[in-house]
């Protein structure tokens, strides 16, 4: 099956193994000074737990012009190489100009998971604190490059999908949007200080965790509610129009609910053809939508 799954005291530290150093290139000039691209695997110290994340900071990032962040979280018993390879972010960030991490889950090599609260895994019997981690990865970074806090984004497959929705509810002071793939909203009390914009693709045929509600949620052995119910309580708590666009463009049928508070969005994109899983940029280009939702949403 597959899945994309503040407190807590901890400290970053380099894996020196796999991390490139990151400095300032002096070009001439210091307003057009630039960071050193990085490919990294990086680790901080949660509650006693060692996290590891991948980062990827492409050419080209000026010093004096803070980055956009996005989070990619990947899915249950899965990890960050593989969603690094599937979502496609790093040509996407390339070519736009953006710092993207992975990070990984928590428990057993191949079984890796993310605690949404009412799912998943490891992470959901330990009440493994998701929170802390994405926090101490913040800090971490900026000992590394500097990032602009009213751009941090996150997206996800499945139970990392589920996480995304979670990190909207319980950080939504950090991001400025969210984009799940595959996933629901699971957190019955969510109540978000400040309103986070959502884009969220969805798979028709999607049999893991069903379009219209349905499957088993292997946290609580309950159904999963439809997707359409997230995007609704989203609408609500971010104080959007009641009436959607709603359009139909080739395999998908895109609703999008605007007029909502502070500028911010909620839109789903519901995939003819597409099962439990990242859509094919062949089928449709979900990962580069997002970056363009992204890129147009930030924190006032």
């Amino acid at each position: 099956m597959l899945w994309s799954s503040m407190a807590g005291c901890g400290k970053a530290r380099l894996n020196t193994t796999l991390t490139s150093t990151t400095v300032p290139t002096e070009t001439g000039a210091e307003a057009a000074a630039t960071y050193q691209p990085v490919e990294a695997q990086r680790t901080v110290l949660v509650d006693g737990l060692e996290r590891a994340y991948l980062l990827h900071i492409p050419s080209g990032l000026k010093v004096s012009q803070p980055a956009s962040l996005v989070f990619v979280f990947h899915g249950l018993a899965e990890n960050a190489n593989l969603i690094q390879q599937t979502s496609g972010f790093n040509e996407i960030a390339d070519k736009n100009g953006f710092v993207v991490v992975y990070p990984n889950g928590s428990g057993s090599a191949g079984a890796l998971s993310w605690n949404a609260g009412a799912c998943c895994g490891y992470a959901l019997d330990n009440n493994i604190n998701e929170p802390a981690f994405i926090r101490l990865i913040i800090s971490d970074l900026a000992t590394v490059i500097k990032i602009d806090p009213k751009r941090i984004y996150a997206s996800g497959f499945s139970n990392g999908a589920l996480l995304s929705y979670r990190l909207a509810c319980e950080m939504s002071d950090t991001f400025a949007a969210v984009a799940p793939v595959s996933g629901v909203l699971l957190i019955i009390s969510c109540q978000p200080a400040q309103p986070v914009s959502i884009i969220d693709f969805h798979g028709i045929t999607d049999n893991v965790v069903p379009y219209n509600g349905g499957g088993v949620n292997p946290g609580t052995s309950q159904p999963f509610p439809p997707v359409e119910e997230s995007i609704s309580t989203w609408t609500q708590l971010n104080g959007c129009d009641k009436s959607p666009k709603v359009e139909q463009t080739g395999v998908f049928t895109s609703t999008t609910y605007s007029a909502c508070k502070d500028g911010s969005t909620v839109e789903l994109f519901a995939v003819k053809g597409v099962g439990h899983s990242w859509p094919s940029q062949y089928i449709v280009p979900a990962s580069q939508m997002i970056w363009d939702f992204f890129a147009s949403h930030s924190k006032p």
